[in-house]
């Protein structure tokens, strides 16, 4: 590419179109200092916005910084984020916080044919092919030059797989009709989606909400609540209100009643009132109107007719409804009013004539969609005038030169894997720092910098776990290391918070010594990687944090960190001959209540055929390299015992199928009906045997 042209590729653009209520920003070249995002913020005056990042280049150190301004500025609109470019997805994923509240909708990801070596780069719609990003490293995409099956490379995957976990988002109906014309998406509009849109004046605020309450998102609702607060419920789709579908509005209802005035409820659907509306809420909710099955014996039809509360006063009181006729054959009409129902019916508080109030709801009531706020993206007022104090430019200068060690992350992802003959390339060389790197370029969560090391810290609210790598020949590795050894760290500190005696002198004990003793071989041979004492020492741990991460995911549940909070990494040139190599450093944040979790799951007793048994520990690896989950047995009785089972054990399959957990456990010999059992055991350091089991 000549030089004129490569330089007005770079060159920073930003085009602008407006379509209804969205707003299409189109940004191109390098953003760097010439966005000024603030201003292009208060540029925007729609509610919705679209932003197409499809020829944007990268992110400069002060680009950083105005695009933080740009995503501030539009913190009150529901923004999107289509066609991102490798270049910008790269530095999405590496610089935590540039995402801020976008939706992350649409981004190319880099193929290349090992056949051909084509590259060429592929369009992922999240909404569509999330499915797909969680299989990226076992599939293909035809090349375009020859046919064959082009793939990605292992951080691309990577990279999916985060992408992937991150929580679903709606599309706005009106963005799906965008997104459908201008970009051919193949996305539709969610029926079932839940909706909430707003409207507040002098003191009173109207929230019209839509769509399946199990969706409710019961903060964002409770943010959106002051003064006295009518809830429509006109357009919630009808359905059976059980415990579980009515738990969101519930949680609704205890966080906004302490900060409004007065929440007054409109046609609730059937069946809502009774599992819904809790007898303590009549205290403070107003139940306006609300919807009752009706049914007419004489024409067997069915209807919903709404009940409004204030006029009707004299027949709810005795825990009746008003008697309504069929509009079909005039006959008499029959409720169905259970007795939960009639219990809260005679417990409905009279509301006060409020003339402005009603005057409010009667021209709320009419408006349109686009004319009301979205409840779910809109912040309140009150939060506007307290705004975060921004970061100092200063701040995102030390950013910026901390990206440009991380930014060789995309040289690497989109350089050395595509480098091939044939190609001139012009790129930036990576910069590879010096031994040492300069401590104040690193995270401040960084405590440490001793390679093959772990630790985690109890704070306030969370734990926070750190696992450093080694020093690797390629960052991918490196990961990997630091990875198992954050999440192996974790597993041994929920060991420590067990409290229990029996797992601390037979579960604890049986591994403690063998950790210890092969991560003390290991440090002591760090420092020289070329002797074989490191090799061995240094292959016994991989294998065993590897293994504990493995068995933690597979029987921790939920509790367990689905992905990292944060990491950072730094190449070194070697000490000694050409080539670099990775030092990484990876950060898990984990809640008290999931490592409760995870104390629980591992020292909580299940009674199983007799016996006693819990979820096998995922450290347990270090002492038995051959385990692979199942049960400990705690306290054996028969049939287990008849069959040679006995205390400490591990059980780890029945028949073929391999156990998770003592849940698993349970249910496999619940599935067995009495048949004999196949047992995989395993007893202290001897090799596991299958036994048969009756009962």
């Amino acid at each position: 590419m000549p030089i004129a042209q490569a330089q007005a590729s770079q060159k920073f653009r930003v085009d602008k179109s407006t379509s209804g209520d969205i707003t299409l920003l189109t940004l191109s070249g390098v953003i760097d200092e010439h966005f000024e995002g603030k201003k292009v913020a208060e540029g925007i005056k729609t509610k919705k916005l679209v932003v197409n990042l499809r020829e944007v280049r990268r992110f400069a150190s002060w680009g950083m910084a105005e695009w933080m301004d740009f995503i501030r500025g539009n913190a009150n609109r529901d923004m999107y984020l289509v066609e991102c470019s490798t270049h910008a997805l790269n530095q999405f994923s590496l610089v935590t916080g540039l995402l801020g509240h976008t939706k992350l909708t649409s981004f190319y990801l880099p193929h290349r044919c090992p056949s051909c070596g084509e590259e060429f780069n592929n369009l992922f719609v999240v909404p569509v092919d999330r499915a797909a990003l969680r299989d990226l490293g076992e599939s293909e995409q035809p090349c375009p030059s020859c046919g064959a099956g082009a793939r990605v490379d292992k951080y691309v995957v990577a990279m999916g797989n985060v992408i992937s976990d991150r929580p679903a988002f709606d599309i706005d109906d009106e963005v799906v009709g965008f997104l459908r014309s201008e970009l051919k998406y193949n996305v539709s509009p969610d029926v079932n989606r839940f909706r909430a849109y707003r409207q507040a004046a002098k003191g009173f605020t109207y929230l019209r909400l839509s769509g399946n309450v199990t969706g409710l998102q019961p903060d964002l609702l409770a943010a959106a609540s002051e003064g006295t607060t009518v809830v429509d419920l006109a357009g919630v789709n009808l359905q059976t209100f059980d415990a579980h579908s009515v738990a969101p509005w519930r949680t609704y209802v205890e966080t906004a009643l302490p900060k409004v005035t007065s929440l007054q409820i409109l046609d609730c659907p059937p069946d809502f009132l009774e599992n819904a509306v809790h007898p303590e809420d009549l205290e403070k909710v107003k139940v306006r109107t609300f919807g009752l099955s009706y049914r007419c014996y004489t024409c067997n039809t069915t209807t919903t007719g709404i009940v409004d509360v204030a006029p009707n006063l004299e027949f709810l009181v005795d825990g009746m409804v008003p008697p309504m006729e069929c509009t079909t054959c005039k006959s008499k009409l029959e409720a169905d009013v259970t007795p939960e129902l009639s219990g809260i019916i005679r417990r409905l508080p009279a509301r006060g004539q409020d003339p402005q109030l009603e005057k409010f709801l009667r021209k709320a009531r009419r408006e349109p969609v686009k004319n009301l706020e979205d409840a779910l993206t809109s912040r309140p007022k009150e939060q506007a005038k307290k705004p975060t104090a921004a970061p100092s430019r200063g701040m995102y200068l030390v950013i910026g030169l901390l990206f440009v060690v991380v930014a060789g992350l995309g040289v690497l992802g989109f350089v050395l894997w595509n480098n091939r003959e044939g190609t001139t390339k012009v790129v930036q060389d990576p910069i590879v720092a010096p031994r040492p790197t300069a401590q104040s370029q690193r995270p401040s969560w960084i405590l440490s910098d001793q390679p093959g090391t772990a630790s985690c810290q109890d704070l306030i609210n969370r734990f926070v776990c750190v696992g450093i790598s080694l020093h690797r020949p390629t960052r991918n590795e490196a990961v990997e290391d630091a990875n198992n050894a954050a999440l192996e760290e974790l597993v041994n500190t929920v060991a420590l918070k067990v409290e229990d005696p029996y797992f601390k002198e037979n579960v604890l004990a049986a591994y403690t010594d063998a950790r210890t003793k092969a991560l003390s071989a290991l440090q002591a041979v760090e420092p020289d990687k070329t002797s074989q004492k490191f090799t061995t020492a240094d292959a016994a741990v991989r294998k065993a944090r590897k293994r504990v991460v493995e068995l933690l995911q597979a029987s921790g549940g939920a509790a367990v960190p689905a992905q990292r909070s944060d990491w950072y990494w730094e190449e070194y040139a070697l000490e000694k001959g050409p080539g670099t190599e990775f030092l990484v450093f990876i950060r898990y944040d984990v809640s008290i209540d999931a490592v409760k979790a995870l104390v629980d799951k591992y020292s909580t007793p299940t009674s199983v055929l007799g016996s006693s048994v819990i979820t096998a520990f995922p450290a347990l690896a270090w002492r038995y390299p051959d385990i692979t989950g199942g049960v400990m047995v705690k306290t054996v009785g028969h049939p287990l015992s008849d069959a040679g089972v006995a205390n400490q054990q591990l059980v780890m399959a029945v028949g073929n199928d391999p156990i998770a957990d003592a849940v698993t456990f349970a249910k496999a010999v619940a599935a067995a009906g009495g048949a004999p059992l196949k047992l995989t055991v395993k007893a202290g350091d001897a090799p596991p045997k299958v036994i048969e089991s009756r009962h």
